[in-house]
């Protein structure tokens, strides 16, 4: 088993915890995976203090992003769909509260209300409890979200 002592730690670690690099001589970068990575969350760190650099870094992966749309190598409903996809799978019980939710409102069944908070009539439905799919309180975006750090505030608490 070939092996490689990193120039940062100087610990001697399996090829394999190097990552490849085809300009070095053996193929793999002198430092270890773990110096590496601790050196980019540092780089990363530094620099994200500076607005310039993250407003550059926000405009690179824009353009990054366009440029594999352009070139067919992923599209933007793909991605979306992927997103969608885990998402459903992580939250089976909420996709299905929403399912409900929006069943009951075509039907009639249910009836969109203004905002609990501010009589907003732009709302979204709130469940506190998603074993009870009709049972919503009615908030626009701003309370609903001050709803979700209220109740991940009690739920840290409880921990």
């Amino acid at each position: 088993m070939h092996q490689k002592s990193c120039f940062k730690c100087n610990i001697v670690q399996p090829l394999s915890e190097f990552y490849k690099h085809p300009q070095m001589a053996d193929g793999r970068l002198g430092k270890c995976k773990i110096c590496t990575k601790k050196d980019v969350a540092e780089r990363e760190e530094k620099l994200s203090k500076v607005p310039e650099w993250k407003e550059m870094e926000l405009a690179r992966h824009r353009a990054k992003s366009a440029r594999a749309r352009a070139d067919g190598r992923i599209s933007s409903k793909e991605v979306k769909k992927k997103g969608q996809d885990a998402w459903y799978q992580r939250n089976k019980k909420k996709k299905y509260t929403h399912s409900c939710v929006s069943y009951a409102l075509k039907s009639g069944k249910l009836i969109r209300q203004p905002c609990e908070v501010c009589n907003e009539p732009r709302v979204q439905a709130h469940h506190d409890d998603y074993s009870k799919p009709l049972d919503v309180k009615w908030l626009c975006v701003k309370h609903h979200a001050e709803r979700h750090v209220e109740l991940n505030r009690l739920n840290r608490k409880y921990e």
